[in-house]
């Protein structure tokens, strides 16, 4: 296993696995990807199906919205790691047929890391704030930047550069993979593109 080798997590690009979004009513479940700190006292975060509705939706193990949401299966791999910088929230989708799928997760990423090599990746930056970028293309990460930091404090973390940017070590990913979860994609850094 490499130190240095990381995936970014996604939905299965199977359309029949839906998309979903914050419930119109649950406002903290919007606010909460925009916080940098650990939340003392979390609400449920309320999440519902939105368009396009798959004809017949499968129900899988991982959601994005761009913020990923779990389920149990996948928090019972996530939970006894105790990893730095991330929250599980109970979270409960709506289908589109008003079914409420109780038994999910938030992931509250508030480990933000600077991480990108900016001379090894293809990118646009912000006029206003150059150290967060609107677009990437495809982007490496900055060793050097990594090794300064000690592995534990890196397991998942949200690119500084790109906050709705997800990325996993090897030793997470291979965790998750052996529980064997639907609608999850992983793609390593390196052959990730937009």
């Amino acid at each position: 296993m490499n130190e240095f080798n990381y995936y970014v997590i996604d939905r299965a690009s199977d359309e029949a696995y839906p998309l979903i979004a914050p419930q119109d009513d649950s406002r903290h479940t919007m606010l909460y990807s925009m916080t940098k700190t650990k939340i003392d006292t979390p609400e449920r975060v309320q999440y519902k199906f939105c368009d396009p509705i798959p004809r017949k939706p499968v129900i899988g193990d991982y959601f994005s919205e761009p913020e990923s949401v779990v389920s149990r299966k996948i928090a019972d791999v996530l939970e006894p790691m105790h990893i730095d910088g991330i929250q599980l929230i109970p979270a409960e989708i709506k289908t589109n047929t008003g079914k409420i799928l109780a038994n999910y997760f938030y992931i509250h990423i508030y480990n933000h890391i600077k991480a990108i090599d900016r001379n090894k990746s293809e990118y646009e930056v912000d006029d206003y704030d150059p150290d967060f970028f609107i677009w990437i293309d495809s982007f490496e990460l900055d060793r050097e930047v990594l090794a300064k930091i000690p592995r534990e404090k890196r397991l998942i973390f949200k690119l500084r550069e790109s906050s709705t940017t997800h990325l996993y070590h090897e030793s997470i990913v291979q965790a998750i993979k052996a529980v064997n979860p639907k609608g999850v994609s992983f793609t390593k850094v390196e052959d990730w593109y937009l």
